[in-house]
């Protein structure tokens, strides 16, 4: 469990690396842009080797994340980022095969003056395993959920913030 999550929030902080960045682009871009066109729109590949806390099997795999970021400057800041792994598919030294679906959002609104403000950030991930051969009849696929929020009122005083992780063998 411990090497899927320090795997996960690998990916996980390359992720909002690339949504910073993207984020950093969408304020120096003009602020003309439709709120329906996304200001930043890249595929990028990503490969990872993650273990299954549910199977205890490790897999090598590669992907790509597909980042979106959209903006709105008026009349106040209004970021909203995703980014999807997409095609990502692994396989185990015994010649298992995983496929990787996995899904971040993250929106933020804050008036010019950065508060108030406020942010949500959600991310789902699963590891699939494919081809089942009768060893494990249930609980091998693994899912995680991570969630939080936060609010900053018109004098930056945070008046509501959580973050919620869930795990799950199905």
């Amino acid at each position: 469990m411990e090497r899927l999550l320090a795997g996960l929030l690998a990916t996980q902080r390359g992720c909002r690396s690339m949504m910073s960045v993207g984020a950093a682009l969408a304020l120096l871009l003009s602020a003309t842009n439709a709120a329906a066109q996304a200001t930043v729109d890249t595929h990028v590949p990503v490969s990872a080797v993650l273990t299954n806390p549910c199977t205890g099997e490790a897999f090598q795999g590669s992907g790509f994340i597909h980042v979106k970021v959209f903006q709105v400057l008026d009349p106040n800041f209004h970021v909203s980022m995703e980014a999807n792994v997409e095609s990502f598919q692994g396989v185990t030294a015994t010649g298992v095969r995983y496929v990787v679906p996995e899904q971040l959002s993250s929106h933020t609104i804050a008036d010019t003056d950065a508060v108030p403000a406020n942010g949500t950030d959600e991310e789902i991930a699963q590891l699939i395993r494919q081809g089942e051969d009768g060893s494990l009849v249930t609980g091998d696929d693994f899912f995680i959920r991570i969630s939080a929020h936060f609010t900053y009122n018109g004098n930056g005083d945070l008046t509501a913030s959580f973050s919620d992780l869930t795990t799950e063998c199905r």
